[in-house]
């Protein structure tokens, strides 16, 4: 990446080195940062410039942090502050800045600071031009009479690339332009699908969001909850004469990559599996392709399914599936009112691995014949079933301290998932090779497959107590339907009888689905006695044994070289 850097770069590292003398997060993490910076202008040949700077109080080191965006941050409950930041600035004056370099992002430090070197040594930034329904970027709120901020998807596409968004009224493309996006097209018109068609047919390069259920529509949100809004993607008749298949309203469920969330149940609230939005791990990616294999997790909501028509030509490479343990739902089962304890009791997987996201390469039918005029040539379309895991809360969250940002939390590998992809379509793979080596997630498998062998004892006890309410209320009714008409509202001794029974019987079935839930905890915790007896009192042992012997060898191998 550095060897094919078009101009050279100058990093002001800014580490107010005294004020985090005594706070070993910071100042180790302020050393590990320095380190990284020293290995890059070793490995540059002179394209990059390192200068530290300790922004001292009153001094023109900090008044140049401070005109560079650095915000100092709040160290420790005496009020002490200090700064911890970087701002790379390339030949023709474009600078990019870090204005907090946060330990709890370590894992991202190389891709950040190599990305902010690309966009600020390039002469000539590659154009993206954007069509989306969904509200992206920024626009004016009445409620709050504020501008509202872009989704960070569309700030970080923007560091990159010279973003033009287009109009879903508009008539035609612009006139020049290396990659079209296109996130949840809805109502666009006529000679716009026509432009798309003529582009595609052109040989054009395409990254596509199409979504069957798009809880982020702003046309459709309604009422919160899991779910809100649900409109599907209308990119017309062009996918379908293109080749591509996919089909609005059916959602893609996985219990394997299901996110836990709190819902209410028969019991409560509970922690159960939501089949219909997906964390997804590297199983899930090809793990050969350099835009999608670096990729760790990827969060998705409520996402459809992508195969090629019958009949087609295009070439088609899966790039992200689903697990075998998932099947195809009705979109109507999410929305305001979705019930995730209803969807795990209705789950019955269809044993088959369904695409979510794929490339789909080769010269494409053009919906209109009639419009083709110039030479075809093979298109690359990259196509993704889900436009949710475009915004914010899908993948990023923001530190605050009261009003001070402290930066963007990355927790999902959604953002680069658009970066790589959109620098892949261009030719320009130098950030490919980069891994996103974020806060993937580990989850504990044994332990989340207790939880799910705990949660089916669960629903089965709780269908069972439903079960016999219902039975208990049926035989009450019957009881009801023989009385005379002057004694309905009085209870009969059977009848008290079979109400008491009830009462007992609904009793009896909360103690067992409480022992359920108990014996869960119990289970966990004693895994959790058996991990910890084993790695504070086994492995220890264990190596004082090796210790013992290979000290025992070594002097029965002097004693023997001494006689």
């Amino acid at each position: 990446m550095l060897q094919s850097l078009e101009e050279p770069v100058r990093i002001d590292f800014y580490y107010s080195q005294d004020a985090a003398k005594d706070i070993p997060v910071i100042s180790n993490h302020a050393m590990r940062v320095q380190e990284f910076l020293n290995e890059l202008v070793r490995a540059s040949d002179g394209r990059v410039e390192v200068q530290t700077i300790d922004p001292q109080p009153y001094s023109e080191g900090e008044d140049a942090a401070k005109s560079a965006g650095i915000a100092p941050i709040t160290a420790d409950g005496a009020g002490r502050q200090l700064m911890l930041g970087l701002v790379v600035s390339g030949a023709t004056d474009r600078r990019e800045g870090i204005p907090y370099l946060n330990p709890a992002e370590e894992a991202y430090l190389e891709y950040d600071i190599s990305r902010a070197i690309i966009s600020v040594s390039r002469q000539a930034r590659a154009r993206v031009a954007l069509i989306t329904s969904m509200p992206m970027d920024s626009s004016f709120e009445p409620r709050s009479q504020q501008m509202t901020p872009p989704w960070q998807i569309l700030a970080q596409l923007r560091m990159l690339f010279d973003v033009e968004v287009v109009a879903a009224n508009a008539e035609k493309l612009p006139e020049k332009f290396d990659v079209l996006v296109i996130a949840h097209p809805k109502g666009l018109s006529e000679p716009l699908l026509r432009a798309i068609d003529a582009y595609a047919v052109g040989g054009g390069r395409m990254l596509l969001f199409l979504d069957p259920f798009c809880e982020s529509d702003a046309q459709a949100s309604g009422a919160g909850g899991f779910g809100a809004g649900g409109g599907a993607s209308d990119l017309a008749k062009l996918p379908a004469a293109w080749g591509i298949e996919w089909n609005p309203g059916k959602v893609v469920a996985d219990r394997k990559y299901a996110q836990r969330v709190r819902a209410r149940t028969e019991g409560g609230l509970a922690t159960i599996e939501y089949v219909a939005w997906l964390m997804l791990s590297k199983d899930a990616i090809l793990h050969n392709d350099p835009a999608f294999g670096v990729l760790q997790t990827v969060v998705m909501l409520s996402a459809g399914s992508l195969q090629k028509t019958e009949g087609s030509t295009l070439e088609m490479t899966p790039l992200i599936e689903s697990s075998a343990d998932s099947m195809i739902i009705d979109g109507s089962k999410l929305g305001s009112f979705a019930d995730p304890a209803a969807l795990l009791r209705e789950f019955k997987p269809d044993n088959q691995r369904h695409v979510i996201g794929a490339r789909f390469a080769g010269q494409v039918k053009s919906a209109y014949p009639t419009d083709v005029a110039g030479a075809k040539a093979p298109a690359s379309i990259v196509v993704i079933a889900d436009a949710d895991l475009l915004r914010n809360e899908a993948w990023i969250q923001e530190d605050r301290v009261g009003a001070l940002s402290l930066g963007w939390r990355t927790f999902a590998d959604n953002g680069s998932l658009l970066v790589n992809a959109v620098e892949q379509l261009c030719g320009k793979n130098a950030l490919l090779s980069l891994k996103s080596r974020g806060a993937s997630q580990r989850p504990f498998d044994v332990v989340r497959e207790l939880q799910r062998q705990a949660e089916d004892r669960y629903r089965k006890k709780e269908e069972e107590l439903k079960a016999r309410i219902a039975q208990t209320q049926t035989r009450i009714n019957e009881l009801q339907k023989q009385k005379a008409p002057n004694q309905m509202l009085i209870l009969t001794t059977e009848q008290q009888a079979q109400l008491q029974a009830a009462q007992s019987e609904v009793s009896d079935a909360r103690k067992e689905l409480r022992q359920v839930q108990f014996s869960l905890r119990e289970e966990v915790e004693a895994l959790g006695h058996r991990l910890m007896l084993l790695n504070v009192v086994a492995w220890p042992i264990v190596v004082a044994i090796l210790a013992l012997a290979f000290g025992l060898r070594r002097n029965f191998w002097r004693r023997k070289v001494a006689t």
